[in-house]
């Protein structure tokens, strides 16, 4: 594909234009200075329209086709993150339906697009815009960097970052004698979750029927256990998915699931029915990624009163305790479909996105972590929080599955721990997984 590219605009050369693609043999990194007529766009993204950061998301859009009149921006959207996948994975299968852009998190199935040339290397345009790449800061650079799977360049635009931590009902802890400054291991974590369920209050109400929950659990655990090299060690089978450290892992969600600790309707509920429970305190715990910080709270009474605070993530193991689920949480790549025009309007339309003030406005919408450098006072109380805990960890990893060599596992791993909901031993989850390894290789 990429060769395809090359020579579609080598062909160019011998076209006259203002802000020529090519001169020569040399493709023209300028893309600021190149002329854009009727280019249409594709991206898939996960955006939410009826999240906060929808209508910010779909302002970049208006206002970057405003700017540049001749590139149209169309969008795929697709919120729920299984469908979202799934629907990545098809389109890109086709060389007559691949999007122009992609919403990834890196890891092996970004690393596997770039196997087949798919992903353009954006180091060219980096040298070309010096300033553009120093605006980036290095919570994205596990979104970029794919050395470790033997390629060399920077791949892929980082836009927003994450951590995993709990956030907690400052009023219900109080209520039930429960000093959050005593939560420091996940076994005080479960101490105080006993003393709550008797109490008859519950703790969590984990929204299990969105698989990513378990699965993003599955990763803090591993990582406040053995630390972030789990990662690693999992992705190329140092460590196995049956062995000894796992069903630790498997047997820690089991038995808080089992006591009621997790969630009365694991099931039966999803991740937004999850923290709209917790924003109207009816659980004491949400474990969720900083993206909570920025969502919508209008009518939150104890966000209002300043009730909800963010703590670290509890850890299993002291040593640690520094070391979390995190890092950057998308970034945006450039599919090569082999047209020029396509490539450079995809391209110039991510600086845009990353640009300064467009930053800064999402940013006062959305105060979240961003992998690129902001300069405004936005921000919350809570998410100012969250970034003072960000500040002192040490070492972070995305989602586990993402590192493994099997582009399947995230969807493999995550059904398998669903199974814990149902009832199933941990012997029974590693079994599982390992049995669908089994069948793909």
């Amino acid at each position: 594909m990429k060769k395809k590219l090359i020579a579609a605009m080598t062909a160019l050369t011998m076209v006259a234009s203002t802000g020529s693609v090519v001169f020569a043999d040399e493709v023209n990194y300028d893309v600021e200075n190149h002329e854009f007529k009727d280019v249409t766009i594709t991206l898939h993204t996960r955006w939410d329209e009826a999240d906060v950061s929808g209508p910010l998301y779909q302002d970049i859009v208006n206002g970057f086709m405003e700017k540049y009149p001749g590139i149209t921006v169309e969008c795929i959207n697709i919120p729920t993150e299984s469908e979202w996948l799934n629907s990545e994975s098809v389109l890109m299968s086709d060389e007559s339906s691949m999007p122009n852009i992609i919403q990834e998190y890196g890891g092996s199935r970004t690393a596997g697009y770039i196997e087949q040339n798919l992903i353009v290397d954006m180091t060219p345009y980096y040298e070309q815009y010096p300033e553009w790449k120093e605006r980036f800061n290095a919570m994205g650079e596990n979104l970029t960097d794919f050395t470790t799977y033997g390629y060399e360049g920077s791949y892929g635009v980082p836009f927003t970052a994450y951590q995993v931590m709990l956030f907690y009902n400052e009023e219900i802890l109080a209520a039930n004698d429960i000093d959050p400054a005593s939560i420091k291991s996940w076994d005080d974590l479960m101490a105080a979750c006993e003393k709550l369920k008797a109490n008859g209050v519950q703790p969590f109400e984990m929204g299990e029927k969105d698989d990513y929950r378990f699965g993003h659990l599955h990763s803090a655990l591993n990582y406040k256990t053995f630390g972030v090299d789990m990662a690693e060690k999992l992705g190329t089978r140092e460590v196995a998915y049956d062995g000894e450290e796992q069903k630790q892992i498997y047997q820690m969600i089991k038995d808080a699931a089992d006591k009621g600790y997790l969630g009365t309707n694991l099931l039966g509920i999803d991740d937004g029915q999850e923290r709209s429970i917790f924003n109207t305190g009816g659980a004491a715990f949400l474990f969720m990624g900083t993206w909570y910080c920025a969502e919508d709270k209008t009518g939150n009474e104890f966000y209002d009163n300043e009730k909800i605070h963010a703590m670290r993530m509890p850890y299993v193991n002291e040593e640690f305790a520094l070391q979390d689920m995190g890092g950057g949480n998308e970034a945006y790549y450039v599919v090569d479909t082999g047209n020029p025009d396509e490539v450079a309007a995809s391209v110039l339309f991510l600086k845009y996105m990353t640009s300064e003030d467009v930053v800064n406005t999402f940013a006062e919408g959305y105060p979240s972590p961003l992998c690129v450098d902001i300069t405004t006072e936005a921000g919350n109380y809570l998410s100012k929080e969250a970034s003072a805990i960000i500040a002192e960890t040490e070492d972070v990893r995305g989602d586990i599955e993402n590192y493994d060599i099997a582009t399947h596992m995230i969807n493999t791993v995550r059904q398998a721990l669903q199974g814990i909901a149902m009832g199933n031993s941990v012997d029974e989850v590693g079994k599982t997984i390992v049995d669908l390894i089994a069948e793909y290789e």
